[in-house]
């Protein structure tokens, strides 16, 4: 949620009647300048109820997906009005089963953390699903990496402090106000604006962004940024985004919780976003997809193509719902074994061009 996008978002935002957002309208493709055919029309926020309807391009040739028309930069706080990025996380009851796993799974990445002696844990660190889950909390980033770490869009700062307890030396971005003020309350170094206001003399070994670029109408303006401040050879820049050639997007189409219209201005495949890093002098060292997010994207999409709405505050899904998103899971952890392009998110890493 950087570059031109959310440059300041109002720490408040109280609207009495649905907001008006300015647009306007963007036919081509962002890398190849080409007409982009209408893959939905008028697609609603489901969500969290931002006012109008929208269409979603895509470019078959670059595989890319963009919102059309996109909102101004000046009215793109108004899609934020009701979406809170800040405070702890709610507690659940999986998040002591989740740590104990996180602990089984540091070690195997090279961190020194004493495993948990729970029998249900340590059978749960050898399933794929629970593994990659536990592994992307770190953003799979192994102990030999350790080292300065800025995180783009960083939020609470949650996963700053999870990183600083592993001994990196943490940084953050975060264009939301009150975010910023709530990780800074936390101890941590946090920049309240975008990758801009970070000084180019800064050099960082690792910068992640974990689901911001989809945020960016021009993602490789932000990934030049980027890339001006990795550090070395060694460096990396680690991004996840929602999948666009995922399951759950090619079973619920313009019902897919990662469209997230209309806040999420750019769509990309494991395809698009190399392109856009290459656009960028950046080099893919790898890439895939990742099924950690099956469940969380079935619950929501269910209820979208029932026709419910405010979906986004929405906890209390039905039993049967529930059922079938963890068979949701299962499928796509087994089939992500035979096409590897199916899982919910891309994930990838990449370094400057000439590093390699």
């Amino acid at each position: 949620m950087i570059e031109n996008t959310l440059r300041d978002i109002p720490e408040t935002v109280a609207l009495a009647t649905p907001a008006v957002v300015r647009t306007r309208p963007r036919p081509l493709c962002l890398l190849c300048d080409q007409p982009g055919k209408v893959l939905y029309c008028a697609v609603s926020d489901w969500l969290w109820g931002v006012d109008g309807q929208w269409n979603i391009r895509n470019c078959s040739g670059c595989d890319l997906g963009w919102l059309d028309p996109e909102p101004l930069d000046e009215d793109i706080f108004k899609l934020y009005s009701n979406y809170y990025t800040h405070g702890a996380p709610p507690a659940t009851r999986f998040d002591a089963l989740r740590k104990e796993v996180l602990n089984r799974i540091l070690p195997r990445l090279g961190y020194s953390r004493q495993p948990s002696a729970g029998m249900l844990g340590r059978f749960l660190s050898h399933t794929r699903s629970w593994a990659r889950a536990a592994a992307m909390e770190v953003m799979d980033l192994p102990a030999s990496m350790t080292g300065n770490l800025l995180d783009i869009g960083c939020g609470s700062g949650e996963f700053l402090l999870r990183m600083q307890s592993l001994g990196w030396k943490v940084a953050g971005v975060e264009p939301d106000r009150a975010a910023a003020k709530y990780a800074q309350s936390r101890g941590l170094e946090v920049v309240h604006g975008d990758i801009s206001d970070v000084s180019q003399d800064a050099a960082f070994d690792v910068i992640t962004m974990n689901h911001v670029i989809e945020h960016v109408a021009d993602p490789v303006i932000l990934l030049r940024q980027c890339a001006k401040r990795l550090r070395g050879p060694h460096s990396r820049l680690v991004i996840t985004t929602p999948n666009m050639r995922s399951l759950g997007h090619r079973w619920f189409r313009q019902y897919w919780r990662g469209l997230e219209v209309p806040r999420h201005l750019t769509l990309f495949s494991s395809k698009a976003l190399g392109k856009c890093l290459e656009g960028a002098g950046l080099r893919v060292q790898s890439c895939r997809t990742e099924t950690r997010m099956a469940r969380m994207i079935y619950n929501p999409s269910t209820c979208a193509k029932a026709g419910q709405l405010q979906v986004g505050t929405r906890t209390d899904f039905r039993s049967a719902t529930k059922t079938a998103a963890y068979c949701f899971q299962a499928v796509e952890d087994l089939w992500v074994h035979f096409d590897g392009d199916v899982g919910e998110e891309v994930y990838i890493s990449a370094t400057r061009d000439g590093y390699l």
